[in-house]
C-alpha cells in the first residue's frame, strides 16, 4: 500500500470514529509512545494499524497491544493502554476503569478509559504504569498474535505536528469554522460560558523573605487547591530538565539517546490539556480566537518552584524567559512561540499556567536577580509574624523572636532574620532548648561564621547585658592572656591580640535541658 492509499485509509476511519478531540488526545498519546520507545517509522518492532473489522486505530510494539483509540457500536468512545498486571489494584485504586487481559496467560492488560473520564489519561499512576510498559514491550523476547502491516502515515501524523494538522483539516473539513459562528453561544459546549477555577494571584510569582516564615506553606496550601506539579531547583539544574533535552536510555546491551521533555514543558501540556488540547500542535493550529477563548474558560495548572534561586535561572529559562510575560502567552494579546532547539517543535506557555517560586534570601537577595527574571516576576515578601507565637512556660516566644531579629537586623541585614515557623510548634520548655540547639544557633553559626561574640550579642550573652552564668547559652571557654599564653607555648608569640574561644553550652549540647533555667530565654528579650 502506498504512503497515499495509507494516508487515504487513515482519514476513512477518522472520519468514520468521528470524535475530533479524541483523535488529537490519541495521536498526542502516539507522539509519547513514540519518544518513549524511541524507534524509527518502520522499524519491525513497531505496527501502528487501522483496523479495519472496527472503528479503531491501534499501536503494537512487538506484535503486542500497547494503544488502541475504539468506538464500539454502542457506548462511548474508549482509550485503551496496556499495563502490566502487577498495576492493576493501583489503577483501580484511583477510579472505576474496565480492564481486559491481552490473553488468558498474558503477563499484561489493556486499560480501558471512557471519553468521558479522559482526564484519567493525564493521571500520573495510570502514565507511569503506561510508560514502564512500553519500555518492558520494548525488549521482551515474548511474542503475541499479530497480522497486520504497519501504517506509515499514522506515525507520520503522531510525530510530525504540520501532518497531524493537515490530516485534522482533511477529515473534518465541513465543520463550521470558529470564526463562522454569530455568537459564543452558538459555539460548541466548550464555549459555554463557565467560571474556571483560577488563583487570584499573578501568573508570575516569587515568595520571598527569610528562612522560616511560610514561603513553603503558602505554595503547598496552593497547591492542595489547584492541580500542580512540585520542583525543587538547584545549582546543578537547567535547561534540559526544565524545558527539554537529550537523555541516554540503556535497553539490554544498546544505549539510546531520546528527546525527553522537562518539568515545565509537561506543565504546560496539562495546562493545555485543560482547554481541551492534546497536543501543543493542536493548539497553535488552532483559529487564535478559538484558541483564546479554549483557554480563558480553562482551569489552572500551578507549577511551584522551591528554591528557585539556588539554580542559574538565565540558564534554566533560557529563550522561555520572554515567552512567560502574560501579554506573550497563548491566549493573550500579543501571543507568541517560538521553535525548541532539539525536538524542532514550536513551543509556547499558555495563559492559565501559573508559576509560582520560592526563594530564601539568606541564600540570595531578589537585588542579585537577574533583571528580566525580576522584570517578569510579582514578588510577594513574607516576613516573621510574631503573632502566630504563644507563651510557653513564662517564655513570651513573640517577644523573644522579635528581639532576636532586631540584634540580627542591626549586625547583620533583614534578609536574615528568623521565621517564626522555627517557634510555631514549641510546645515546652525541653522542645524550646531542642530547637535553639538544633536549629536556632547553628543558624547563627553559618550568619556570623567563627564571630561568636555577634552571637553572644544576638543571644543576649554578652557581659554587658549581665545574666547570670548559667543562664548564658554561649560560654566563654578560654580567655588568653599573657600568663596562658606562655603557659601554652612556653612563650608568647609576637603580636598576639588577645584570644578569647567560647563554646555552647554543655548541658545544652549533652540535652540535659533540666539543667537549662527559663531564665536563658526570657533573658534574652528582658535584661536580668
Amino acid at each position: 500500500m502506498t504512503l497515499t492509499q495509507q494516508r487515504h485509509q487513515l482519514i476513512e476511519k477518522i472520519r468514520a470514529i468521528d470524535q475530533p478531540e479524541a483523535i488529537r488526545k490519541y495521536l498526542g498519546l502516539l507522539k509519547e509512545l513514540i519518544e518513549t520507545v524511541n524507534l524509527p517509522n518502520g522499524d519491525s518492532r513497531l505496527a501502528f494499524v487501522v483496523n479495519r473489522d472496527q472503528k479503531a486505530i491501534s499501536a503494537h510494539i512487538n506484535f503486542f497491544l500497547a494503544l488502541r483509540l475504539y468506538r464500539p457500536r454502542q457506548g462511548e468512545l474508549e482509550f485503551w493502554l496496556t499495563v502490566k498486571k502487577a498495576c492493576r489494584e493501583r489503577i483501580e485504586s484511583l477510579a472505576v476503569v474496565d480492564v481486559k487481559p491481552l490473553s488468558e496467560k498474558s503477563d499484561y492488560i489493556s486499560v480501558i478509559v471512557g471519553q468521558s473520564s479522559d482526564h484519567l489519561l493525564n493521571h500520573p499512576v495510570l502514565r507511569s504504569c503506561w510508560e514502564d510498559c512500553l519500555a518492558e514491550l520494548l525488549v521482551t523476547t515474548k511474542r503475541g498474535p499479530h497480522t497486520a502491516s504497519h501504517n506509515r502515515f499514522i506515525y507520520q501524523a503522531a510525530d510530525d505536528e504540520a501532518v497531524r494538522g493537515e490530516i485534522m483539516a482533511d477529515a473534518f473539513r465541513s465543520e463550521q469554522p470558529a470564526d463562522e459562528w454569530n455568537s459564543v453561544e452558538e459555539a460548541p459546549a466548550v464555549y459555554e460560558k463557565t467560571e474556571p477555577a483560577r488563583p487570584s494571584i499573578p501568573l508570575n510569582l516569587i515568595i520571598y523573605g527569610p528562612p522560616g516564615t511560610g514561603k513553603s506553606f503558602e505554595a503547598r496550601e496552593l497547591s492542595r487547591t489547584y492541580d500542580s506539579e512540585w520542583i525543587t531547583f538547584h545549582p546543578s539544574f537547567g535547561y534540559e530538565e526544565f524545558v527539554e533535552g537529550i537523555r541516554p536510555e540503556t535497553r539490554g546491551n544498546q544505549i539510546s539517546y531520546k528527546i525527553a521533555r522537562g518539568v515545565f514543558h509537561k506543565a504546560c501540556l496539562a495546562a493545555l490539556q485543560k482547554a481541551g488540547y492534546a497536543t501543543m500542535a493542536d493548539c497553535l493550529n488552532d483559529e487564535s480566537e478559538t484558541r483564546r477563548q479554549k483557554i480563558a474558560r480553562a482551569d489552572a495548572q500551578v507549577l511551584i518552584i522551591d528554591e528557585i534561586n539556588r539554580a542559574n535561572i538565565s540558564k534554566v529559562f533560557g529563550e522561555l524567559i520572554t515567552l512567560i510575560e502574560p501579554d506573550k502567552r497563548l491566549g493573550a494579546t500579543n501571543e507568541l512561540w517560538l521553535t525548541l532547539p532539539y525536538s524542532q517543535e514550536r513551543f509556547a506557555v499558555p495563559a492559565n499556567l501559573y508559576l509560582v517560586a520560592t526563594m530564601n534570601t539568606a541564600d540570595r537577595s531578589i537585588a542579585l536577580l537577574d533583571i528580566a527574571l525580576r522584570r517578569r516576576f510579582h514578588f510577594r515578601e513574607l516576613l516573621p509574624d510574631v503573632g502566630l507565637l504563644s507563651v510557653v512556660d513564662g517564655v513570651d516566644l513573640g517577644t523573644l523572636l522579635r528581639t532576636l531579629n532586631e540584634r540580627i537586623e542591626y549586625l547583620y541585614d533583614r534578609d536574615h532574620l528568623l521565621g517564626h515557623a522555627y517557634l510555631m510548634n514549641v510546645q515546652s520548655h525541653e522542645e524550646l532548648c531542642e530547637v535553639f540547639s538544633d536549629r536556632i544557633i547553628p543558624l547563627l553559626q553559618e550568619y556570623f561564621y567563627n564571630d561568636w561574640r555577634k552571637i553572644q550579642f544576638v543571644l543576649g550573652d554578652n557581659p554587658a547585658w549581665r545574666k547570670a552564668p548559667d543562664q548564658k547559652l554561649i560560654w566563654v571557654k578560654k580567655q588568653y592572656r599573657p600568663a596562658l599564653t606562655k603557659e601554652l607555648f612556653g612563650e608568647e608569640p609576637d603580636e598576639l591580640t588577645e584570644v578569647v574561644t567560647f563554646e555552647i553550652n554543655p548541658h545544652l549540647l549533652r540535652r540535659e535541658y533540666h539543667q537549662i533555667p527559663r531564665e536563658a530565654f526570657t533573658t534574652i528579650y528582658q535584661k536580668p
